[in-house]
C-alpha cells in the first residue's frame, strides 16, 4: 500500500488540475492520485480541502485520521461493501450455531503459526537462541480440545520471551505490556493501532459488522472482531518490522508516555512499507503484498461464514 504520512504542522493538502498539493510553509509538492492508496494523518495540526477530498476518494484513496496513539478517530473512504446483509447475518448467527468457536480456532491457529514462522526467521538470522518456535508449533494441536485463548496466552508467553532476546537490552523490553513505558511497547501500541485501521476498513468492504467478534469480548464500541482479524497479522506486519528498525537503532522520543509526532510518523512509514512487502500464503501459489493478502482473507472470511465452510487464516510462508 502506496502511504502519503501527514506530520508536519501546517500542512494543507488542497486539489489541482486532478494532482493532490500538499504545502509547507516551505514548499509544495504535488502528488498524482494514481501514485497513492492511503493519505495517513498524524497530526492535529494539518487541513483538507473538500476538493482534495473529493479528488482522493474517487481514486479510492483512504484517508485516516490517526491520534496520538495512533488510534483512528476519523477515516473518508467510498464504501462498496460486498454482501453486506448476508454477511452480517451469517456473522452473528455463527455465535449460536457453533461456527464461531471453529473460527476462532482458525485464527489463533493462523496467529501461532505465524508468530512460529517469525521465530524461526529470527533464530536464521542469529538474533535469538533455542528453538521457541517448536514450542509454539507444539500448542497448535491443542487448539481442538482446550479453549483457544488460553492456548493462546501460553504462545504469547513463549513468543514475547524470545522477541525480548532480540531486542537489545538498553531498550528494557521484558515482555509485552500494553501499559509499559518502555519505547518497544508503546510503539506496538501505536503500530497495533494502524494496522487495526487497516482490517476495519477490509473487514467493513467484506461486509462484516467490525464490532461482532468471537475471541476479543464484545464491548460497546470496542471494535472485536478488528482485534481478532489483526492477531493474523501482527507478526508478519508490526512485530517484524519493529524489531528491524529497533536494531537498526530507532530510538522514539517519549514526551509524557507518549511517543513524539516525527517519531510516530516513522512507525507509520514502517507499517505502511511492512504492507507493501510481497509476501507467500499457505495455500496460494502466487505471491502478494501484505496489504492485498489482508483484504483477501477478511473477504475469504465472510464468505466461509456464509457459506458456513473452514476458515483458511493468513499464513505468511516463513
Amino acid at each position: 500500500m502506496r502511504t502519503l504520512v501527514v506530520s508536519e504542522y501546517g500542512v494543507k493538502i488542497s486539489a489541482k488540475n486532478g494532482s493532490l498539493v500538499i504545502a509547507t510553509k516551505n514548499k509544495k509538492i504535488r502528488v498524482s492520485p494514481a501514485d497513492i492508496d492511503q493519505i495517513l494523518i498524524i497530526t492535529g495540526g494539518a487541513s483538507i480541502t473538500s476538493r482534495a477530498v473529493r479528488l482522493a476518494i474517487t481514486h479510492g484513496i483512504d484517508i485516516v485520521f490517526i491520534n496520538t496513539r495512533g488510534e483512528p478517530w476519523a477515516r473518508i473512504y467510498m464504501p462498496t461493501p460486498t454482501a453486506t446483509t448476508s454477511s452480517r447475518r451469517a456473522q452473528y448467527e455463527a455465535i449460536y450455531n457453533g461456527d464461531a468457536r471453529e473460527i476462532a480456532r482458525s485464527i489463533v491457529e493462523a496467529k501461532l503459526k505465524n508468530q512460529a514462522g517469525l521465530l524461526k526467521s529470527l533464530k536464521r538470522k542469529g538474533y535469538i537462541e533455542g528453538t521457541p518456535h517448536r514450542e509454539i508449533e507444539l500448542l497448535i494441536p491443542q487448539l481442538d480440545t482446550e479453549d483457544p485463548v488460553k492456548v493462546e496466552a501460553e504462545a504469547a508467553h513463549i513468543y514475547w520471551q524470545s522477541i525480548a532476546q532480540a531486542l537489545p537490552k538498553s531498550i528494557g523490553f521484558e515482555g509485552r505490556n500494553h501499559d509499559s513505558p518502555d519505547p518497544f511497547n508503546l510503539s506496538l501500541n501505536y503500530s497495533y493501532a494502524i494496522l487495526y485501521s487497516e482490517c476495519w476498513k477490509a473487514l467493513v468492504i467484506a461486509g462484516l459488522d467490525p464490532y461482532a467478534g468471537y475471541i476479543h469480548k464484545d464491548r460497546s464500541g470496542k471494535e472485536s472482531l478488528v482485534y481478532d482479524f489483526s492477531e493474523m497479522f501482527k507478526p508478519s506486519v508490526v512485530d517484524r518490522a519493529l524489531i528491524e528498525i529497533f536494531r537498526r537503532g530507532y530510538r522514539p522520543r517519549i514526551s509524557e508516555g507518549l511517543i513524539e509526532r516525527a517519531d510516530r510518523a516513522e512507525l507509520a512509514k514502517a507499517v505502511a512499507e511492512s504492507l507493501e512487502r510481497v509476501v507467500r500464503e499457505e495455500g496460494d501459489h502466487n505471491p502478494k503484498k501484505l496489504s492485498q493478502a489482508l483484504r483477501a482473507a477478511a473477504i475469504r472470511l465472510a464468505s466461509s461464514l456464509r457459506e458456513r465452510t473452514r476458515y483458511r487464516g493468513f499464513v505468511e510462508v516463513w
